[in-house]
């Protein structure tokens, strides 16, 4: 997918979803998960550190599986292929 991706594409995405001033309060009722997750979590993550992980539970109604994965970054799917298909074949078959 990245080969076929374009650059300029990418960082589109992020200028359009990254929030700019003024910021606005969301004041919209918190609607929390209805369904079990799974959570896979390269802690080598530079943009997203292992304590944004904090309260996650927080956010959920139903079951967190929480898998981090010491040495893989950002793109943890890629880093540690094998382990995150394997924690995903074994959470869907539980």
């Amino acid at each position: 997918a990245f080969k076929r991706s374009d650059f300029e594409a990418m960082l589109n995405y992020y200028k359009r979803n990254y929030p700019r001033e003024p910021y606005t309060e969301d004041t919209s009722p918190v609607v929390k998960a209805q369904v079990p997750v799974l959570m896979i979590h390269g802690l080598d993550d530079k943009a997203l550190l292992p304590g944004a992980l904090n309260n996650t539970w927080d956010w959920l109604e139903k079951d967190l599986t929480l898998v981090t994965v010491p040495g893989a970054g950002h793109f943890v799917q890629q880093d540690a292929a094998d382990l995150v298909s394997r924690s995903m074949r074994a959470w869907l078959l539980r």
